[in-house]
């Protein structure tokens, strides 16, 4: 039976693009060309490409399904990143190349969001980020609404540092109901960036944080969701 509420997800997620996007382009329209032709960097304006190792553990909270119907695992997931300003995309992995010999796993996780400016100076910038994110659980549409805080400072020429912490909550859509349960989200991230390492691009080095809980068709689908990840990526 077609569920008449998923495509409700993916009509808010082009108008928020339709949204966002104009955001996105103007705040990337702050470069300034040096005599040199390098592009003079701007202060939490960048675009980050990196590969992360997750210690993922993914377990079980309820009681109505049986022990060959979970899908618990407490394993390791290469996962690809790709955080933009207004998008960030990232795609997981699982599988034997990981260690994960019982299990497979794939997620594709995206988030949009805008950044609102609380202080500025010519070295620290704090926000206040406003994001929608979409993880797929279960093959279930979902939507999953956050707020908190992100800080990008610099240490001279050579060194910067972004500092982001986010909690979330949301929906999911199951079933032909409207709504099948609710996910709440807290993720965080501290990244070290180390300029000028390759031309004028920079080396990042980085910690991520996710704990996701789902609650969703009664406590069949009950599961928490914890990782912590170590990122090395390229920053342009």
């Amino acid at each position: 039976m077609t569920n008449k509420y998923q495509y409700i997800p993916v009509f808010f997620i082009v108008f928020l693009i339709a949204v966002f996007y104009p955001v996105v382009s103007f705040a990337q329209m702050f470069s300034i060309d040096e005599p040199d032709g390098r592009t003079e960097r701007v202060l939490g304006v960048y675009t980050v490409l990196g590969a992360s190792w997750d210690f993922a553990d993914f377990s079980y909270q309820g009681e109505a399904a049986d022990i060959d119907e979970r899908v618990d695992f407490n394993d390791n997931i290469f996962r690809l990143r790709l955080e933009s300003p207004g998008i960030n995309v990232s795609l997981g992995f699982g599988g034997s190349m990981t260690g994960m010999n019982d299990n497979s796993y794939v997620n594709v996780d995206g988030r949009l969001f805008n950044r609102v400016g609380l202080i500025r100076s010519e070295s620290f910038l704090l926000t206040l980020p406003i994001q929608i994110t979409t993880p797929p659980p279960f093959s279930q549409s979902s939507l999953i609404f956050g707020s908190g805080l992100n800080a990008d400072l610099n240490l001279g020429e050579r060194l910067g540092f972004n500092i982001h912490a986010t909690p979330n909550y949301g929906f999911s859509f199951s079933q032909g109901n409207l709504f099948g349960g609710n996910l709440f989200r807290t993720d965080g991230k501290v990244l070290l960036l180390i300029h000028d390492v390759i031309g004028h691009r920079s080396l990042t080095l980085g910690y991520y944080f996710d704990y996701r809980r789902y609650r969703i068709d009664g406590d069949l689908n009950d599961y928490d969701y914890t990782s912590h990840s170590i990122t090395l990526g390229i920053t342009f």
